[in-house]
């Protein structure tokens, strides 16, 4: 059977995956480095931390898409099939405001961050506002992902 190609997924995993790229390579260049030049590590380090956190903030809307965040299923089970979709229906809108006032929060951090050019503490070349954007792009991609999700009416899963 032919999945349909989706272009926000599609995207999603890509980025996922240079960022991954990204964040074994300062890794590994955290541990060469080490030895030759030890004043470098700490640029590499904080630049792979970063790396670390927008896989995670990325990562936000394929778990929306594919309804991989843990939910209630063990009380749903005790219930008829009725009341366990409507506590489904119940933490996916739960979990969107969460998503939403998350997002508010984090344009207020990253609008903060850019106009005061704020900068890491351990590594002064670095701006905050490369950390900060990543909580507002994954939050941004998962509440697209809550929005296909009710379109779609299949709750988005594969």
């Amino acid at each position: 059977m032919e999945q349909k190609k989706d272009f926000l997924d599609d995207l999603t995993q890509n980025l996922m995956v240079v960022v991954l790229i990204i964040a074994a390579a300062c890794t590994l260049m955290t541990f060469i480095l080490q030895f030759f030049a030890p004043d470098s590590v700490d640029l590499f380090k904080q630049l792979s931390y970063y790396a670390y956190a927008w896989m995670i903030y990325l990562a936000l809307g394929p778990m929306v898409k594919r309804s991989a965040f843990m939910k209630i299923d063990i009380i749903s089970q005790k219930y008829p099939e009725g009341v366990g979709k409507a506590l489904s229906i119940i933490c996916d809108i739960l979990m969107f405001l969460m998503m939403v006032i998350m997002l508010v929060y984090s344009c207020i951090a990253l609008g903060n961050a850019v106009s005061t050019g704020a900068q890491n503490a351990t590594v002064p070349a670095i701006p905050l506002a490369l950390a900060y954007a990543a909580p507002v792009v994954g939050y941004v991609l998962a509440i697209i992902y809550y929005v296909a999700k009710v379109f779609t009416g299949k709750g988005g899963n594969k």
